[in-house]
């Protein structure tokens, strides 16, 4: 893509090597977990996919999912791998996802938040990149944390917040990290 090169994971050689890297650092080192950072499609993927996608298509005819969709089975299945081979790893490595913290975003980039949340099996925790400031106003943090501890949590998964230490005393969303200095205290403490 414009944007980078992504590893597939409609391809099953890709989701294999992907596995089979987290099971090699898993295996390999005294770790406590694994977590993905922002793993979805490029938002520029286009039709880099489609030939792929056409193939899906053309061996299931008459059930065939949207692009979209398909899009999201896909991550489903290369992250429900990952959790499944940790678990059987024979080592306690706690395997978690932080995808963006606005949960909109997420649908638009085939990040299926909402099933890892409320299906045991894609991950031990869930860790929304909630980078907002208090005032943000497009989603301020408090709306977004909101949004996600509204949704229900499977059996042993749990929920933390990624908070955005790199934006504190910079200009960023619209300057309202400069308007007070203590925004990550206050949103810890949420």
């Amino acid at each position: 893509t414009d944007s980078g090169i992504i590893l597939d994971p409609s391809n099953a050689d890709a989701r294999q090597l992907i596995e089979d890297g987290v099971l090699e650092i898993a295996e390999s080192y005294d770790i406590d977990g694994v977590q993905f950072d922002d793993y979805f499609y490029p938002a520029d993927i286009g039709e880099t996919d489609y030939p792929e996608y056409m193939e899906y298509l053309d061996s299931h005819p008459s059930s065939g999912l949207s692009l979209e969709r398909w899009r999201e089975l896909n991550v489903n299945i290369l992250l429900s791998e990952i959790y499944l081979r940790l678990q059987n790893c024979g080592r306690n490595v706690t395997f978690g996802i932080s995808p963006q913290g606005n949960l909109d975003n997420n649908a638009n980039l085939s990040a299926d938040v909402v099933s890892w949340c409320c299906i045991k099996g894609f991950a031990d925790y869930i860790c929304p990149q909630l980078y907002f400031s208090l005032d943000n106003p497009k989603l301020g943090f408090e709306q977004a944390a909101q949004d996600w501890c509204d949704l229900p949590l499977a059996e042993g998964v749990q929920l933390y917040a990624g908070l955005a230490g790199y934006k504190a005393g910079t200009d960023a969303d619209e300057g309202t990290w400069l308007e007070k200095n203590d925004i990550l205290k206050t949103e810890y403490n949420i």
